[in-house]
């Protein structure tokens, strides 16, 4: 698990590095104008469903005698790491208190990736405590989510060593981009972000293209070279990607030189036999074109691993990954900062 090897803090940034009143952040992913527009709206119809701008709790934190809103209590929000593990979504944190309050002051920030123990400091900014407290769930939801895929996705990493991990499209709707983002934090790779990324020759796939063509079932090898004169005659010379849950539909992608095979719901031991039988009669292999899949989880991960993949693809990083924990507290601000209510 993450707690044995967060205390390195091999991507944490020196604090000098980290104050002032702009996070500082991927601006590969986040800088992106479809990011960004993505991001606002992921994050208004947050706010809009905790109705954050009609607290009745918050707003009663005047400061005494004040005679309307322009004295409201001002405050510092506190982020901080309640476990050890991968720091993702900062930007979104951010995001969501500038959009309550455009006058944000953020002090202190980490960078997305930072390797955290428990109770360090994630993040501070300054603003009235009214918008810190109405923003607080929002911004803890969204960093928490994230970070926990980038932190299951760094524990994957950490054991599957020199094999890739890659996530799948079992996603959120709505969401993807994020949570493939949050992968990247933790060290794995994406698979395709969509439908039109590749083809990708599923069970389903192979199962209408067997009903519609009957000798493709006993004919694997057939079947494939079908697959990849049908996709030329489209005028697709891209990389192509066939499910195999068989040893001869293997040996048939590896002897047509697929791209990518996707071994599917298949043992390591088994695996690795119809690999050994494949080598022994000359059939070459390349195990970077080869990728386990099917319920693979932490405990199954590291057979896997040995199998003679070189990629493993887990959807329950995006899909099951639990919620990093997170706390914010919200103190008085002791200086002197000018409030905006616009």
């Amino acid at each position: 698990m993450v707690s044995c090897w967060c205390a390195r803090r091999v991507s944490s940034l020196d604090p000098a590095q980290m104050r002032g009143n702009t996070l500082t952040f991927d601006t590969q992913f986040w800088g992106l104008p479809a990011t960004q527009a993505a991001l606002t709206a992921w994050i208004n119809s947050a706010l809009e469903e905790d109705t954050a701008t009609r607290d009745l709790t918050a707003p009663l934190l005047k400061v005494p005698g004040s005679l309307g809103d322009e004295d409201k209590l001002a405050g510092t929000g506190v982020i901080t790491a309640k476990q050890c593990g991968v720091i993702c979504g900062l930007e979104a944190v951010r995001k969501t208190f500038e959009i309550l309050d455009p006058n944000l002051e953020v002090t202190y920030t980490l960078k997305d990736g930072s390797v955290v123990s428990k109770g360090d400091r994630v993040f501070v900014a300054n603003s009235a405590a009214v918008n810190l407290l109405a923003g607080e769930r929002t911004a803890l939801n969204i960093c928490g989510h994230l970070s926990g895929i980038a932190t299951a996705t760094a524990d994957l990493v950490k054991i599957a060593e020199e094999i890739a991990i890659f996530d799948t499209r079992k996603t959120i709707p709505g969401i993807r981009k994020f949570q493939k983002y949050a992968v990247t934090v933790g060290g794995g790779k994406n698979h395709r972000m969509s439908l039109s990324e590749f083809p990708m020759f599923k069970e389903n796939h192979r199962a209408l293209l067997q009903h519609l063509y009957p000798s493709f079932s006993a004919d694997p090898q057939m079947e494939v070279a079908w697959i990849k004169e049908a996709l030329l005659k489209n005028r697709y010379q891209g990389p192509i990607s066939i499910e195999v849950e068989d040893e001869e539909s293997l040996r048939a992608c590896l002897i047509e030189g697929i791209e990518m095979i996707l071994v599917d719901n298949v043992s390591p031991g088994e695996l690795g036999e119809w690999l050994k039988r494949a080598q022994a009669d000359g059939i070459p292999i390349d195990k970077s074109r080869l990728e386990a899949s099917g319920g693979i989880d932490i405990q199954s991960l590291k057979g896997h691993a040995e199998s003679g993949v070189g990629r493993i693809s887990v959807g329950s990083i995006t899909h099951s990954s639990a919620i990093f924990d997170l706390s914010m507290s919200v103190e008085p601000f002791e200086g002197r900062r000018e409030i905006s209510h616009d």
